[in-house]
């Protein structure tokens, strides 16, 4: 299966790890493993994989150890932090430490202290075909001739086994432009629901237990996973024109609604475009994007209406006009932190 464009080197094998970014990306997946471990539904397979990701090397022993030192360390000053109070750490670290710093106080102030993992990340790489990325495109063509523009952070396993069409977004977000098949059904699933075509334009997001479907050409049926015991009034399924969006999640689907597609696809042209929206839901769209976090710890302006069009690779133009049109200050910490008062 192929999860990253390139291989990734490891750090000699006994060897110090000297800060950079294998140092950086050791430190990562000390940080996913610990939050995956926490989980109630953690499996015996992932466990074994842990240990021996462990064993690995000394300097994957190493980020681990000082990965439950920064944590111990950082519980307070993270809380302290939410609720807008100056951030003191009990011990000052070293300069060579500010980056993991930055990286585990990232973790802390988003899940609201320790034990909120929300998502297997670990699992759905591992089962996955293809992963992108915080912040990376890319495009694929499918056995059938079908094309995918794959979002950041997005995840997908391919069945194209006895005939079938069948793709599955386990995270993230896909736009699919469909090689017409009367006989084979393209199907995309994404958990809450899925989408069924003969050959079309959309794209399906998968985010927490909601699936949002927007077609761009054609007809698309969205059809909800309902829960058995559902009583909500919502219909099963849908049927979406172009220019409609609908949601689908356990107690069935919503919608259709009007959708601008020059917005839902912006990404595409590595846009990413606000009309009349929160900061709080703008925060949450930009860090889908960029590797880091952006967090607003200034409750007040969290419903303050943003609208503008920006450039997904130029995240300070996006902060600093924030900054003038709203009021908030950015204190950039590091490039994986920033915070907006």
């Amino acid at each position: 299966m192929d999860h990253q464009d390139g291989q990734r080197s490891e750090p000699a094998e006994g060897g110090p790890l000297e800060g950079g970014p294998d140092e950086d990306r050791l430190f990562s997946e000390a940080n996913a493993w610990h939050f995956r471990l926490q989980s109630d539904d953690v499996r015996p397979a992932e466990r074994a994989a842990f240990a021996e990701w462990l064993a690995r090397s000394p300097a994957h022993s190493h980020a681990w150890t000082g990965l439950q030192t920064l944590l111990h360390d950082l519980k307070e000053p993270a809380r302290a932090a939410y609720a807008g109070s100056r951030i003191a750490s009990p011990r000052r670290p070293a300069a060579t430490g500010m980056r993991r710093l930055a990286m585990a106080m990232t973790i802390l102030l988003v899940v609201g202290g320790l034990g909120g993992w929300h998502g297997p990340t670990l699992y759905q790489n591992a089962v996955a075909d293809q992963v992108t990325s915080t912040g990376q495109r890319r495009t694929l063509t499918l056995p059938d001739g079908s094309t995918v523009d794959m979002n950041g952070d997005t995840a997908l396993a391919l069945d194209y086994r006895d005939g079938e069409r069948r793709v599955r977004i386990l995270r993230g977000e896909a736009w699919f432009q469909v090689t017409r098949d009367p006989d084979h059904p393209f199907v995309v699933d994404g958990g809450a629901g899925a989408a069924r075509v003969l050959g079309t334009q959309f794209s399906v997001r998968r985010e927490n237990d909601r699936t949002t479907v927007t077609v761009g050409e054609g007809l698309v049926e969205v059809v909800a996973h309902r829960n058995a015991d559902s009583s909500a009034p919502w219909p099963d399924s849908v049927r979406l024109h172009p220019g409609e969006s609908a949601d689908a999640d356990a107690h069935g689907v919503t919608g259709p609604r009007a959708a601008d597609p020059a917005v839902a696809f912006a990404w595409r042209q590595g846009q990413i475009v606000f009309r009349q929206q929160s900061l709080a839901s703008v925060i949450t769209a930009l860090n889908r994007q960029w590797p880091g976090r952006v967090v607003l710890l200034n409750d007040e302006a969290a419903e303050r209406v943003v609208s503008g069009v920006f450039a997904l690779d130029r995240p300070d133009a996006v902060l600093d006009a924030l900054e003038r049109g709203l009021g908030v200050r950015a204190t950039r910490i590091t490039p994986y932190l920033t915070l907006l008062r």
